[in-house]
Order: C-alpha cells, then structure tokens, then sequence
C-alpha cells in the first residue's frame, strides 16, 4: 500500500512539472522493472530488490552542460522574483576542481537529481537524490569513454539507480548512486566503478562567502513554478520510508533518517552521524576534529538544516572525498557501518 501511494504522489508530481513543449515516450510504465528495459541478466544485487520508482526513464529532466549564474546575476535574480530564488540558509552541492566552483541547489537538484558537467576541465556527473538525501559526485569518464548519465526511473534499496545514455555497444548499464558502482550491464561485467570526488554539502551563505567567484546551476523558465515546491517536506520529517529497503538498521542511537557524511582519506572510510558529532561537541552545530586514514580532518557541521563541509586540518593535498546520505540508505548499502564519532 505504501509503495502504491508513493508511485501516484510522484506520477502526479512528474505530471505536473513536464515542460509544455512535447517530447518523445521514454521507455517505463512507473510500475513494472521489466517495462524499462534494462538487461538485469548480470545485475549484481537482487533483481527482486530493484522497483520502479513511479516515473520513466528520465521522468526528471537531466541537465547537460547547464547554463550557469555568477553570484551577481543570483543576488539580481532574488531581488527581481516575488519569492528569493536562492537564501543564505539554502542548501547548496559545492564542488571545487581545477580552480573552478560550482554550486548546485538542492531545490533545483530535486527536480534533476542528475546533471552531466564540466568543472575546472573535469567531466563530472553530479547527483542527488532525495529520497536517502544522498549526494554524490564522480568523474563520468570510465576508461576512454566519457559518459552521459541519466536517471533511469529505477531505485535499488530507495536509492537512484542511474544509467549510462552513450555507450561503445549500444546496452546501458544500472549504476548504484551511494555504491558508485555498475550493477548491471555491460560495465558491471566489468567490475566498473565511478570515482568519486570531493564534495560539499553546505549552506549558500557559507558557499558564496568562501567561495565568491563561483557559479551556480541556473534554473530553467519553463519549470519555475516547479521549483517554488517541495514535495519532500513532510517525508524528511518522519521516518516513513515510501520504498521497500533491506536490510535496515536496528533502532538505536540513530533515526533512519538521521544524516551521515562519509569520508574516503587514504586506504580507510569512516562514516560520521551528524546527531553524534552533535553530541560530542556539545551543540547542534560546530567542528569535530579526527583522522581517516592517517590524514587530519575537520568536520564543519550542522544538524539542521542537515550540513557538513570536510577539510584538511594540515592544509596539505585536496580534500578527502566525501558522500552524504540518510542513515537507513548508507547503512542498506553498507551494513557493516558503525557511524563515529
């Protein structure tokens, strides 16, 4: 019953916010895998586990390449619209690379969920999915081939499962978003993997002062109105989950939906619960210094609105890669996770 409400909320959502101007059918009925037409003949996880998530192939419209605005033209356009288009308290994917920043909102991100870029000369695809409030950036060049990823309107574990729209043979492969992995497909024959990249999940005041020239993803006009709603207010304050997950966590220090940021430095991953960096600081809201993998981090964070930038504390090399996610999403990826501090 839970997953029959959650495909007509999001049929009636995706109905909503298509863009005047008619398009081709996409392959997926919204209800049956099969429908989709993926070849689930070398899928990696539990084909039972995969569902359809309501919508078709690319029922969000992935961007390629979008239109960018500086901080001027952002600040122009909240002073222009009856309704502020982008506020200090917003959240914002901030990715640095090459000397270039890029910003990406997430009230924009949750109607595109996956967009195909270049920053700082690297091929990236950026993602974003709300229903694990799960952020994940990675190269989306894979040997020689630089891909062109979309949302394939399949979800394993309530998670994205993204697809490759351009490759050497013509098959298309399932990729797990929190796994950074082919799980079905040609690639996942291959044992193909994504490589992730730093990332932060931050607030817009924070991002535009740290980062003054950076650019940021612009909106498109034909879904303006679109953007001004937010159908996952009510669900990221419960613990109802809309899509079968297993396995899920145990109850105890944790929600389902309490955040996680986690962190690859050197050889080592930890994964770090916002509530008990919380707890160990003392306030909602702060830093916590440790080590992965020998190397020394600081962790800027904030439970709500649900935050968290990673640096080196020596200043030396990049920063760490980083992923987001809700506890119950990372956990079903990763269930041998013990969140720290």
């Amino acid at each position: 019953m839970a997953v029959a409400a959650a495909l007509l909320s999001l049929t009636v959502l995706v109905l909503a916010m298509r863009a005047p101007r008619a398009r081709p059918s996409q392959p997926g009925d919204g209800r049956t895998v099969a429908s989709y037409g993926f070849d689930l003949s070398t899928c990696l996880v539990p084909e039972a586990d995969i569902v359809a998530s309501g919508m078709e192939r690319d029922g969000l419209p992935t961007l390629d390449d979008p239109d960018t605005l500086s901080i001027q033209e952002v600040e122009q356009k909240n002073q222009e619209g009856r309704g502020k288009f982008l506020l200090d308290g917003d959240r914002v994917i901030g990715v640095t690379l090459g000397g270039d920043a890029r910003a990406y909102p997430l009230r924009l991100m949750r109607w595109h969920e996956v967009i195909n870029d270049t920053v700082g000369g690297v091929r990236v695809v950026v993602t974003y999915n709300p229903l694990c409030d799960s952020v994940v950036v990675a190269k989306r060049t894979i040997g020689s081939e630089v891909q062109h990823f979309g949302a394939s309107g399949l979800l394993h574990n309530s998670n994205l499962l993204l697809y490759d729209r351009q490759n050497a043979d013509g098959l298309p492969s399932l990729w797990s978003q929190l796994q950074a992995r082919a799980i079905s497909g040609p690639h996942a024959a291959e044992q193909s993997r994504l490589e992730i990249l730093p990332v932060a999940l931050c607030m817009w005041g924070e991002w535009r002062v740290d980062h003054p020239h950076s650019r940021v993803l612009a909106p498109l006009d034909r879904m303006s109105q679109v953007y001004k709603r937010d159908p996952y207010h009510s669900y990221f304050g419960s613990d109802v989950l809309r899509f079968p997950v297993d396995p899920l966590p145990e109850t105890g220090d944790l929600a389902l939906k309490d955040r996680l940021v986690v962190i690859n430095a050197g050889a080592d991953e930890a994964a770090f619960a916002l509530p008990l960096l919380a707890r160990a600081a003392g306030a909602d809201h702060g830093s916590y210094d440790t080590a992965v993998g020998g190397i020394p981090i600081r962790i800027d964070f904030a439970v709500h609105p649900g935050v968290a930038t990673v640096t080196r504390r020596d200043g030396l090399g990049p920063p760490p890669v980083t992923r987001y996610s809700f506890w119950f999403a990372w956990f079903a990826a990763h269930p041998e996770t013990v969140p720290g501090p």
